[in-house]
């Protein structure tokens, strides 16, 4: 959304009449996907990280193009190869958070953020199944998906969010309290500074004029002694 409210266009490798050209466009998902997970922006050579994958189906073999290997299984992995746009750290701290917010591998991840009136939804879970905690539409509760006895329905957990989204903002409200202070002193700096350049400015363009009147008028006291 950032890219695209900011204008960037970002490079496609398109194949055509004239073989494979670089295209410039708007920014889609499978463009910055590639971008964020391609080792080469953090520095790094890499070979075989995509395989093929052969079934059968109906008596005939099927393959499967492009199916992504685990980093322990590519080929050849050589870190600073060359200059990377981020550190191998944040690399890897970007692969983390991107496979976190995989909301489609269900309990495995945590999930991204999605809507609701829950302040904590996708990001609590049960304590006994690890699983991620829902938030019911039809009031303010969190629950775990898991009947304990399927006979009865009754989950494994269900409890009210009111208290704990409660705890939680407060929490974080005490935490980036200095955080707020500081930024406000900052802010107050940053105008008197900007006020005091802007004030240099005017003067240097105040002195330019002088300098140029000065100029102007020694002309013409020297074409009238003339």
């Amino acid at each position: 959304m950032w890219l695209g409210q900011e204008a960037i266009d970002l490079p496609t490798a398109v194949h055509g009449s004239q073989g494979w050209t670089v295209r410039w466009g708007a920014p889609r998902y499978h463009a910055v996907h590639r971008l964020l997970t391609n080792p080469v922006y953090a520095g790094a050579y890499v070979f075989g990280r995509t395989a093929t994958r052969t079934r059968v189906e109906d008596g005939r073999k099927v393959l499967t193009h492009g199916v992504a290997r685990r980093r322990e299984d590519w080929a050849v992995l050589i870190r600073d190869h060359h200059d990377g746009y981020i550190s191998w750290t944040e690399y890897d701290r970007n692969q983390t958070m991107i496979a976190n917010n995989a909301n489609m591998k269900g309990t495995m991840v945590a999930g991204a953020v999605r809507n609701g009136s829950g302040l904590l939804v996708g990001l609590l879970r049960c304590g006994r199944k690890l699983k991620v905690l829902h938030h019911s539409r039809r009031d303010a509760r969190y629950l775990c998906a898991t009947h304990v006895d399927p006979s009865t329905e009754k989950r494994c957990t269900v409890f009210s969010n009111m208290r704990i989204d409660a705890a939680v903002s407060a929490e974080v409200l005490r935490a980036i309290a200095p955080l707020a202070l500081e930024a406000a002193l900052q802010l107050i700096s940053d105008r008197k500074q900007a006020g005091s350049e802007r004030l240099r400015q005017r003067e240097l363009a105040l002195e330019q004029a002088r300098y140029e009147a000065a100029q102007l008028r020694s002309s013409w006291v020297s074409a009238a002694s003339a």
